[in-house]
């Protein structure tokens, strides 16, 4: 192999500096590390898993546009207008493997902290079925793999904070 060969190749990888390099990392340990967890109320155990995924595009009715999401299995349970239990309920999750396009801050819950994630319920509810069930639901709700932090790492944080 030549030397100019070898340079040309090099040309057209993509250079990522460290920090990117350490959140790529961070994100590849995120999707390799499963938990086990409780069978959601089944008895039998499973092993909770997140995937990070990139360059997609969702749009709530607000016209907010997401082009990165963490797709979880999650608890099911009530989606709010904004991250406060004192918020008008805007949807139900009924599914158990969700998506969520970014976290915000709000009132601590039971799992310790104040972080939240923005989904899409899978039902609307009245009054607010314009909004098609898009909402705010408790980190707590999301069951990342063991030592997974909250806020999910990659998942940027919502634009209105």
């Amino acid at each position: 192999m030549h030397a100019t060969d070898d340079t040309a190749r090099q040309e057209h990888r993509p250079r990522l500096g460290r920090l990117a390099r350490t959140a790529r990392g961070l994100a590849v340990m995120a999707l390799a590390v499963p938990v086990l967890t409780s069978g959601l109320g089944t008895g039998t155990a499973h092993a909770a898993t997140c995937v990070l995924e990139e360059n997609i595009l969702q749009q709530d009715k607000l016209g907010n546009v997401f082009r990165t999401d963490v797709k979880c299995d999650n608890l099911t349970g009530d989606v709010y207008g904004r991250a406060s239990y004192d918020s008008p309920l805007t949807g139900k999750k009924t599914s158990t493997l969700s998506t969520f396009v970014c976290w915000t801050r709000g009132q601590p819950h039971s799992g310790g902290n104040t972080v939240w994630y923005y989904t899409k319920g899978d039902t609307a509810v009245s009054p607010f079925e314009t909004f098609e069930g898009w909402g705010a639901m408790e980190s707590n709700k999301l069951l990342t793999p063991s030592g997974i932090p909250h806020p999910f790492p990659g998942l940027p944080r919502c634009p209105w904070y």
